[in-house]
């Protein structure tokens, strides 16, 4: 009896291989995009995993606590700071973003009525209401609710799956290590160490910068006399947090109000310009000393093609995932392949040795 007359010879077997590759590869691809809201948020727990491991650690090499008890400390100084700021945001400034909320329309009426009298200002009011017109103002307003919701439910994923990560970091990392072939876990184990380290260089970094922009142009905008000033500089340092796009946008809402007559509007630009000097100049280069400094094109452009493919979400994990990719690139490419010899973000500093899976 004969068997195995329909088995395909060596070069078809090579064939069905590769083809069977090309459609897991294709499969995996698809995979990867229709689950990319989660992956941003994953990556967004892995930012919170390194907040909270950067402060535990820092507890633990300067306190005879222990990495546990540090980390417990550290999450209840998390929680202590999101209760403070919620605090804040409803008794002290509540009140200023109350007065704002119901100020900006009466200004923007204003700023529409002057707007009106010429022929350009009409041109643009007539875009803007076509945008926002025809029925589409509740679509626009329901759709701002459903995202606060989604917002909500995120940010509490976001925060379960920074704990998680931040209580066992070693056993999501060797997890890691072990997914690459034997002979490259040792470069994939140091590239996702520069990867840690580079964030929480980039997030300290980011806290003094958002700390710094909220306060000088909630000075500003009191000289300038603008109401709620206090309120508009909280506004303009989180906004700090998307370099360049956050800090543009967060400037309408006082140049609104100051246009309506409540403030100088001149005051307000100038504002915004010499903050962004003082910041360009002296403030940025010296809290960025020890983090890569990624060129400003490119990060406009980055920020910009992220929010465009993955809207909100790309938009404001696109700087933190600009910075990974190009610690990457330095690892990776730069060092193991080409053999440059290229600086890495905060590599003077010694972190905890983890030992790689065999």
């Amino acid at each position: 009896m004969s068997i195995g007359r329909l088995m395909p010879d060596e070069a078809d077997r090579r064939f069905i291989r590769r083809i069977a590759i090309l459609a897991i590869a294709l499969a995996l691809v698809t995979f990867l995009y229709k689950v990319t809201d989660l992956l941003l948020l994953v990556f967004g727990s892995a930012m919170g995993a390194v907040l909270l491991s950067g402060v535990a650690d820092w507890l633990t090499r300067r306190t005879p606590l222990k990495r546990g008890a540090a980390l417990g400390l550290a999450i209840v100084l998390l929680f202590a700071a999101m209760g403070f700021t919620g605090w804040l945001f409803s008794v002290e400034i509540g009140r200023e973003y109350a007065e704002l909320g119901r100020r900006l329309p009466e200004d923007w009426a204003k700023v529409q009525a002057m707007l009106s009298r010429g022929m350009l200002g009409r041109a643009m009011l007539q875009g803007g209401q076509s945008i926002i017109g025809g029925g589409k103002a509740a679509t626009v307003a329901a759709g701002v609710g459903i995202g606060a919701g989604e917002l909500l439910v995120n940010f509490l994923i976001v925060l379960v799956g920074a704990l998680f990560f931040a209580a066992q970091p070693r056993l999501y990392r060797n997890g890691a290590v072990l997914l690459a072939p034997p002979p490259y876990r040792g470069v994939v184990g140091d590239a996702l160490d520069d990867c840690g380290r580079t964030l929480r260089l980039w997030l300290l970094t980011q806290v003094l910068l958002m700390s710094s922009m909220g306060l000088l142009v909630g000075i500003g905008l009191k000289l300038a006399g603008l109401p709620s000033a206090a309120a508009l500089g909280l506004l303009a340092g989180l906004s700090e947090f998307i370099p360049y796009v956050g800090p543009t946008l967060a400037m309408v809402p006082p140049l609104v109000i100051a246009v309506a007559g409540s403030g100088s509007p001149w005051g307000v630009v100038a504002t915004f310009v010499l903050v962004r000097l003082v910041q360009s100049n002296f403030i940025t280069p010296l809290v960025q000393r020890r983090v890569v400094s990624v060129p400003p094109a490119l990060t406009l452009f980055v920020i910009l093609s992220f929010g465009y493919a993955f809207g909100t979400f790309g938009l404001f994990f696109s700087a933190p995932l600009l910075v990974v990719a190009y610690t990457l690139v330095g690892r990776l490419y730069l060092r193991e392949t080409l053999a440059d010899d290229v600086p890495l973000p905060g590599e003077h500093e010694k972190p905890e040795p983890v030992s790689p899976p065999q």
